[in-house]
């Protein structure tokens, strides 16, 4: 806009200084028409043509809308309707006072008709008034355009932001996972829409990647179930025939062990996928948050106290609303999982505490400990499958535990926030109010 109303304001000021050019030209013309009139009348009549010519304009002398002076050789008044000691040869200004104290511009011209000086003078107040009418035309012409471009701009700008926010808003959810999220699209076909039919073809082909990638990964993980079963019963065969050989039957117990964490992962590996696929809508139900919670602390309070940390249970702040709408196993394993996380991830004498109630119309659960908690870098990637804080990965876990938490929050609808407590880590799986499927 800065751009356009200078150049319009530059053509504004050529077109009037040429519009003003013109009628001031005019002006002259009609003065110089004036004056040939009556230098035709004295060259044919000599002075007494001159003195009869600027008679005949008796009207326009008498409303002073023309003036003229025709005097002869040593200065003397011979005809004419006002009187100046001097005027300058050529084109010149006057300005006379009328009788009722106003004044009027003139455009003056002195001539010679042989031995006489002739000066005619035309009023030019109409010519200053066309001016500045020109004048206000265009600075009007400005205004409106000024005005009606930044209002259209303002409305395309706005129009823009809110497009630009629902782009950003959904590529927000891309990024949370939702990868069959779509860009909206209007009929414009506009610079944005083509840019988000472009992201929208290339979505596409990252769900179908990552599908793939997932759909290997179940696979993988199920063709797999069945040996790794096979084998564990070996294994358990084997150490029930050892017999009296300690050396063979540790080393049989060992293996046994990390076959059943290679199959722990594979099922977690199902669980997970099974959940992102929304396979277990089907067996939803009411489910109480404390009847939950308090289930899982007689489960788990002996196996924090055996390995040296605090396991308590806090009242309910709103019985009646801690209800959700869900699949109770998977609730009981999302729970079992946060539980087991705080205690293999907290030092000894750590406080871990479960709660569970009702925010804002909004039933949560929440596992909370006094622990090293989780760097702030790290909270969004502590939900992606295999992702590990200790990088060197010697401590027990698969990784999975809290991929698990989230697509069981994901699958009912629900979010998970990590707090930092500091010291320690608050995880609130934060539930929606609906009851029903």
């Amino acid at each position: 806009m800065a751009l356009f109303l200078a150049s319009l304001s530059g053509g504004n000021v050529v077109a009037y200084n040429m519009v003003a050019a013109y009628l001031y030209e005019r002006l002259d013309s009609h003065v110089m028409e004036r004056y040939r009139e009556i230098q035709s009348a004295y060259e044919a009549r000599g002075i007494e043509g001159a003195a009869a010519m600027i008679g005949s304009h008796g009207p326009a002398i008498r409303g002073q809308e023309t003036l003229y002076l025709l005097r002869g050789s040593d200065g003397e008044f011979l005809a004419g309707n006002f009187r100046v000691p001097s005027v300058p040869q050529g084109f010149s200004t006057f300005t006379g006072e009328n009788e009722d104290g106003s004044t009027t511009n003139y455009r003056l011209y002195r001539g010679s008709l042989g031995e006489l000086q002739l000066v005619i003078g035309v009023n030019y107040d109409d010519t200053n008034r066309l001016r500045r009418i020109a004048l206000l035309s265009f600075g009007w012409a400005t205004a409106v355009v000024l005005g009606a471009g930044l209002g259209g701009g303002a409305l395309l700008a706005f129009r823009t932001r809110r497009r630009i926010a629902t782009l950003s808003a959904t590529m927000k959810l891309v990024g949370a996972g939702q990868l069959g999220t779509r860009l909206p699209v209007s009929a414009r076909q506009d610079d944005l829409d083509v840019l988000a039919t472009e992201v929208n073809v290339s979505l596409k082909q990252l769900e179908a990647s990552v599908a793939a990638m997932k759909q290997v990964t179940t696979d993988i993980a199920h063709d797999l179930k069945t040996p790794i079963g096979r084998l564990c019963l070996t294994l358990e065969d084997a150490i029930d025939k050892s017999g009296s050989d300690t050396a063979a039957r540790l080393r049989l117990e060992g293996a046994l062990a990390e076959v059943l964490q290679i199959s722990s992962t594979f099922e977690a590996l199902l669980r997970i996928s099974q959940i992102e696929a929304g396979a277990r809508r089907g067996r939803f139900g009411l489910v109480s948050l404390e009847l939950l919670l308090g289930e899982m602390y007689e489960i788990h309070e002996p196996i924090a106290d055996e390995a040296g940390k605090q396991l308590s249970l806090l009242p309910g702040g709103d019985r009646g609303g801690s209800e959700v709408w869900g699949d109770e196993d998977l609730l009981r394993q999302m729970c079992a999982n946060l539980i087991a996380n705080a205690i293999r991830h907290t030092q000894k004498g750590a406080i871990i505490r479960l709660a569970s109630g009702c925010h804002q119309g909004r039933p949560f659960l929440m596992v909370a400990d006094n622990g090293p908690g989780i760097p702030e870098a790290e909270r969004t990637k502590v939900f992606k499958r295999f992702y590990r804080l200790e990088k060197s990965r010697t401590t027990e876990g698969t990784g999975l535990g809290l991929s698990l938490v989230k697509a069981v929050a994901d699958l009912h609808g629900g979010h998970v926030i990590l707090t930092d407590r500091a010291p320690g880590l608050a995880v609130r799986v934060v539930f929606p109010t609906k009851l029903h499927a």
